[in-house]
Parts: structure tokens; C-alpha cells; sequence
């Protein structure tokens, strides 16, 4: 498996969202400004994108963002190699704090990764989400 990294929305990455969060979960604003100012990373299958994320600098850390894996790609630890991709180029750039804005039906995913929660769960069309944080080190 491969992963890319692009700072402008690839199609690819375009694509998978549109079939995870708007076709299969039912989201409507998927689509924002904050893709134009994202790096966008894209895990492939040889030449199929199966997965994507996006990160993106805010204030004192990075946000991690829109991460989603085809529905048969999933339990095959793709999301893990989103999540390190993404960390590991936000070291690059000397990020230290990561924020996610989970689901939080997948929040364990995110607890495995050493995300920890922190505030008020609230509501992004109608799906419960909660804000979670990780510090990485360099």
C-alpha cells in the first residue's frame, strides 16, 4: 500500500469521501474552505485510493480531519496508516498537538491511536461527535 500527500483536494480524495460521508453516512456539507488551505493524504491499493485524510494548521496545533476508508477496506488497519501519516508529517512541520473532531461511534479507534477526549460532545448534522487531542514528541 501506498500514501500520497497533496496540498490541494485531489479527486481521489473527493471521490472516497463522497461514497463514505455523503452516500454511505448521509453528511451534506462535506465539502468546505478549510479543503483549500488542507494537506490532503490519499492510501492507495496498488492503484485504487481506498482511504483518505486531511490535516490542516489552526491557531497552536494541527486538526486532523474527514478521515475515511471504503466500506471494504476497513478493519484492515488503514485508518492507522492515515493517522501515522498524517503525525508524522505534522512533526515535519513541527506540530506538537493534534486535535480530532471524532465520531463517537469510532472514538475507540481514535483512544488506541492515544487520542484523549477533552469538552463537550456536540452534534455535526444530526451525528454525535466529541474533540479529542494527542501530543506527539519529536
Amino acid at each position: 500500500m501506498d500514501t500520497k500527500m497533496y496540498t490541494a483536494l485531489p479527486q481521489e480524495a473527493k471521490d472516497i469521501r463522497i461514497e463514505v460521508f455523503m452516500k454511505e453516512q448521509g453528511f451534506e456539507n462535506e465539502f468546505d474552505d478549510i479543503d483549500d488551505m488542507s494537506h490532503h493524504i490519499v492510501v492507495f491499493d496498488e492503484e485504487k485510493p481506498i482511504g483518505t485524510c486531511r490535516f490542516f494548521k489552526e491557531n497552536d496545533h494541527y486538526t486532523i480531519g474527514r478521515v475515511a476508508v471504503l466500506k471494504e477496506y476497513r478493519n484492515q488497519h488503514i485508518g492507522n496508516v492515515l493517522l501515522e501519516s498524517a503525525e508524522k508529517e505534522i512533526k515535519k512541520l513541527n506540530g506538537d498537538l493534534i486535535v480530532v473532531h471524532a465520531q463517537v461511534r469510532v472514538s475507540p479507534f481514535y483512544e488506541k491511536q492515544g487520542y484523549i477526549q477533552f469538552g463537550q460532545i456536540d452534534d455535526d448534522e444530526g451525528v454525535p461527535h466529541m474533540w479529542m487531542k494527542k501530543r506527539i514528541q519529536h
